[in-house]
């Protein structure tokens, strides 16, 4: 499969629209198309941006209490979904556009909620006019949660904003880079396309040290082969030009291996996050990233419309446990509905709430001799009791956690019966969080510089 991706980028090809990146990759070995409208990238450059780019990362959170280290041994790393353009009553059925002061509640929550790891704009600003509503977006995020954060830009001129805005809150771009607590969410466009403010934003984080996200987001018979297995190329394929741009803007630019693919609804022309290859998607790119010995943004979370059949937490767990078992060091998605096109407040809290319990039985385990332990095999075949061998009784706890300590993994939520009351628990939990009192992260000194760099837009 990777050879197909690496033959597609040489002789097929990418679009670049932008002339600056289209010089930086002409320098550094890429060739130009006959027709002139297409990079080919020749299989050296793709290895030597393998070769130059880190294989681990530090993701910080600006108190240090919540810093992420990848690729991980353990769960994945869980955030909030991202940029819908709406909210959701869940249990009225009522919906409106999401605004500035969303955002912030959002973001609050998020900050929060324990489970959640790391924090993405739940919904965007849509009241804010089109020239600053990036700006705003991550001065919210920055003033409301320590949590590490991922955002994006869709030109230059963002990301040199989101730059600034980084280095006043970090003191200086050199102690950010060494404690990054921004991560670049930069999406080629399927098929092998890069458009001009994404790579060219793409480029202005490299050089800055911002670790960016290659987000792929193949839709399966729309924009890329219809077949798992040709997808998984393209996405390959796509991933790789990413981390050429990356890494000939910057050699050791971090950078993290990434794909939000998914199977297209042919009947309506649509993503279909919900169809059960979804998962064998995210799988799949999860297991190339290993292959590459990359850092990997690959699985998806979030129960979407499911929490509306949930009678209790339970039940939420194998929808969640699927999503988190992917190959995968970070995911995105809880408290999104509607594909991710929309948000809900009691979803945000309900999903946080199964992703506690489901990352329980996500803990990885031990197979060394003690753990397997060939005497108790041994001792047990012989008398046939292995509840009174030692070794039962000394990790049993360990290893059995949802049944020995219930109340830690469920809190308290049994089941009801009623399809609902997970949901209406679920809302009051939120409305009693978001009228606690708050006060921002930042300082008033830091406060005062993002209002400046947003003000001067």
């Amino acid at each position: 499969m990777n050879g197909v991706s690496l033959r597609a980028l040489e002789e097929v090809g990418v679009v670049v629209n932008s002339a600056p990146v289209v010089d930086m990759l002409v320098r550094a070995g890429a060739k130009k198309s006959k027709d002139g409208k297409r990079m080919l990238i020749p299989e050296p450059m793709v290895k030597s941006a393998l070769s130059s780019v880190p294989k681990s990362l530090l993701l910080a959170s600006r108190d240090g209490k919540r810093d992420m280290r990848i690729p991980t041994a353990g769960p994945v790393f869980v955030a909030n979904g991202g940029e819908g353009v709406y909210v959701k009553d869940l249990l009225t059925g009522q919906s409106r556009s999401a605004t500035t002061d969303d955002l912030r509640d959002f973001i609050f929550l998020v900050q929060s909620l324990q489970p959640i790891d790391f924090a993405w704009a739940m919904v965007g600003a849509l009241d804010q006019p089109n020239d600053k509503k990036n700006a705003v977006e991550l001065m919210i995020l920055l003033e409301n949660t320590t949590k590490h954060v991922q955002g994006g830009a869709t030109s230059a001129l963002e990301a040199r904003t989101s730059i600034e805005m980084l280095s006043a809150v970090a003191g200086g771009m050199e102690e950010f880079r060494k404690k990054p607590f921004f991560s670049a969410v930069q999406c080629p466009i399927s098929p092998m396309t890069f458009e001009e403010g994404l790579a060219e934003a793409q480029v202005e984080f490299a050089r800055a040290g911002v670790p960016v996200v290659a987000m792929v987001a193949s839709v399966a018979g729309l924009t890329s082969p219809v077949t798992l297995s040709g997808t998984l190329a393209q996405t390959n394929a796509e991933n790789m030009a990413s981390l050429v741009i990356s890494q000939t803007a910057k050699k050791g630019a971090p950078w993290i291996f990434s794909s939000d693919s998914s199977p297209g609804d042919l009947k309506v022309g649509s993503i279909n996050y919900g169809a059960l290859e979804a998962n064998l998607l995210r799988a799949g790119a999860g297991q190339l990233g290993r292959y590459h010995g990359l850092p990997i943004m690959c699985a998806g979370c979030g129960l979407e419309e499911t929490s509306l059949i949930l009678a209790d937490v339970r039940e939420g767990v194998p929808y969640m446990a699927m999503s988190g078992s992917v190959s995968s060091d970070l995911a995105s998605g809880l408290g999104g509905i509607g594909n991710a096109a929309g948000a809900s407040f009691e979803q945000l809290v309900l999903d946080a709430w199964v992703w506690d319990t489901a990352r329980e039985f996500l803990r990885t385990f031990s197979a060394d001799e003690a753990s397997i332990s060939f005497e108790t095999i041994r001792d047990a075949a012989l008398d046939g009791n292995f509840l009174g061998k030692r070794h039962t009784l000394t990790r049993f706890k360990k290893e059995s956690a949802a049944l020995t300590k219930p109340e830690a993994i469920f809190s308290g939520r049994p089941a009801s019966g009623n399809r609902m009351d997970l949901l209406r628990r679920a809302k009051k939990e939120a409305t009693r969080m978001l009228e606690a009192p708050r006060t921002p992260v930042t300082t008033k000194e830091e406060s005062a510089a993002l209002e400046r760099i947003v003000k001067s837009l």
